[in-house]
Order: structure tokens, then sequence, then C-alpha cells
């Protein structure tokens, strides 16, 4: 079962991320770095995910383990700058 934290549904709100995109992330996306919680919960984990039903983004989630549920601490949007040539 998904949670949520007060900080990780103020984020989804603000950025309009969905709680579909975000279990996409957790479960099929890409981990790109673990690290331990510095509140004692364990090790906290990132997955990123690039929607494209939607439009074109990339979204990175910062999860970790609550007992038996998967707790979301925080979600954002990697914003790409466009390269200059």
């Amino acid at each position: 079962m998904y949670r949520y934290t007060n900080h990780a549904r103020k984020r989804m709100l603000s950025r309009g991320i969905s709680e579909e995109e975000i279990h996409n992330a957790v479960e099929n996306g890409d981990l790109e770095f673990t690290k331990k919680d510095e509140i004692g919960r364990g090790t906290e984990y990132t997955h990123s995910f690039e929607s494209k039903e939607n439009y074109p983004r990339k979204i990175m989630v910062g999860w970790t383990y609550d007992k038996n549920d998967i707790l979301i601490m925080t979600v954002y949007e990697v914003k790409r700058k466009s390269r200059q040539i």
C-alpha cells in the first residue's frame, strides 16, 4: 500500500504529479540513488520515470519502506535544459 507524507502531497498538487505516475516510477522506473534516511526510517530510494502519456516529462520519486507500506516522501519533475547550438 502507498502512503504519502504531507510534504509529498503538497508537491504532487503544486507540480501536477498523479498517484499513477508515482506508482509507475516506483514499480517500473530506474533507480537513481539510495541513501540512509536521516530520520531513521531506513534506506531511502529515488526512482525516475519518463512519462509519455500526457506530455513527455521525467519525474523523480523519493520513497522508503514503512512497515508493510511504501511511504512517498517527495516528488518532483526533472527540468531539462535545451541545448544551445
